[in-house]
């Protein structure tokens, strides 16, 4: 057990209550994770608040536990302790931190550009998920697992390995993965849910966002766009767009993908995705954002076609820079 786990630990016997949260738009890994560690809390007699600024999509509403998780962007109720997995505080959106009624901070994540300024803090980049490190943290403090919260835990990792697709997929995710397994969890359940039950409406929306799909950077960037328009055409929302950047690092030749989603007046909001051969992490940093080497994101200021233009240079710029040096491929 390293120092920054046992701390985490310390901190989480120390308090009472806490309020768990994780970030914006939350997907599988984020839902599962802070889920998992209030089933887990309550089991030890925590008093346990699940608090995101958006609601839990639709696809991962079959997890138990997940009807737990409130919608605010503000707390005002007093707990002594605020759990973030999954992200840095900043990232979950909840308003007002400096003055919030809460004591302590406590963060659990692992992406490599978290700046590691919560009061306790535990951040382990080479975790494929955080569930795999919410599932560490369970077992180190002797809280029995069963199925609900297994089922929880497999799904953080089922997610952020893309159903064990991914470059992050290595031994230790798929041992946890198999350990899971002994308490019950329906695979099935899980993949259908995550990968098969996908509204007319969003197919739809998949169809209008596809045809869009641009490439450049000598055929190694790729690049999707969602205007709000598409929604009010398919009667759907933001949360429908959930995978849609990973047609875009489908094409062949492909090595970066960019989805542009419009999040409001002046809002873009981005995701960079990599196949493991270019670092995003430093891009997202560089224009105010954050995440893996090989899946981050940002949002942004400005009109789509404006931030489109700051941003697909950079993208081919990086792409380029990066098969020229590191690879030696001729761009």
């Amino acid at each position: 057990m390293n120092e920054q786990m046992q701390a985490v630990i310390d901190a989480i016997n120390a308090n009472g209550s806490f309020v768990i949260s994780t970030h914006v738009n939350p997907e599988g890994d984020a839902i599962g994770s802070e889920v998992a560690l209030a089933l887990a809390l309550t089991k030890i007699g925590k008093k346990v608040t699940l608090i995101n600024k958006d609601s839990v999509p639709e696809f991962l509403k079959f997890l138990p536990g997940s009807d737990m998780v409130r919608v605010a962007d503000t707390i005002v109720e007093p707990h002594d302790a605020f759990l973030v997995v999954d992200c840095e505080p900043a990232r979950t959106g909840i308003k007002g931190q400096d003055s919030f009624p809460i004591k302590t901070v406590i963060n659990i994540d692992h992406h490599i550009t978290n700046p590691k300024t919560a009061d306790v803090y535990w951040v382990d980049a080479e975790a494929a998920a955080a569930g795999e490190m919410v599932y560490d943290l369970i077992l180190a403090m002797d809280i029995p697992i069963d199925k609900d919260i297994a089922t929880n835990l497999y799904t953080t990792i089922f997610t952020d390995t893309g159903s064990f697709r991914y470059s992050n997929t290595d031994e230790p995710a798929l041992v946890k993965s198999g350990k899971l397994l002994s308490y019950g969890v329906n695979t099935w359940e899980i993949s259908e849910n995550v990968y098969e039950s996908k509204s007319y409406g969003r197919m739809k929306l998949l169809g209008l966002v596809l045809a869009g799909l641009e490439v450049g950077g000598d055929g190694m960037l790729a690049w999707v766009t969602v205007l709000e328009d598409f929604y009010r055409q398919t009667g759907t929302s933001a949360e429908d767009t959930d995978g849609f950047i990973n047609y875009a690092r489908a094409v062949k030749g492909v090595e970066l993908a960019l989805l542009f989603r419009e999040a409001g007046p002046d809002k873009v909001k981005m995701s960079f995705r990599s196949k493991g051969r270019v670092d995003v992490s430093g891009l997202a940093s560089e224009l105010g954002g954050g995440g893996h080497p090989n899946a981050a994101g940002v949002v942004m200021t400005g009109a789509i076609a404006e931030i489109k233009a700051i941003v697909i240079p950079k993208a081919e710029a990086l792409v380029i820079k990066t098969f020229r040096e590191t690879f030696a491929v001729k761009a």
